[in-house]
């Protein structure tokens, strides 16, 4: 049976401007559950001298595997708010 494959794009809003953002990169690697993996991230200029880290994830197309990522990136110490971009079907 062919699995489809899920890109999704998430913002992930740092506690405060103190928040290193390539630590918080490193830190977001570590906790992706199995089956999912990073092609893009990089840091964004947001507001008021804050920034947001924008991840783009692939993944194959399976229950509950968004759910299962949004659980995970918002356990990732520094990480304020986690907001999905975008998930379509590739």
């Amino acid at each position: 049976m062919f699995v489809g494959k899920v890109a999704a794009v998430y913002n992930l809003m740092p506690e405060g401007i103190e928040v290193l953002m390539d630590d918080l990169a490193r830190r977001v690697s570590e906790v992706i559950p199995d089956g999912v993996r990073i092609v893009k991230s990089q840091s964004k200029p947001f507001a008021y001298g804050l920034m947001v880290l924008e991840v783009t994830f692939l993944m194959n197309d399976v229950a509950g595997i968004t759910d299962s990522l949004e659980a995970a990136l918002q356990t990732v110490e520094g990480v304020q708010t986690v907001e999905p971009i975008s998930v379509s079907l590739i």
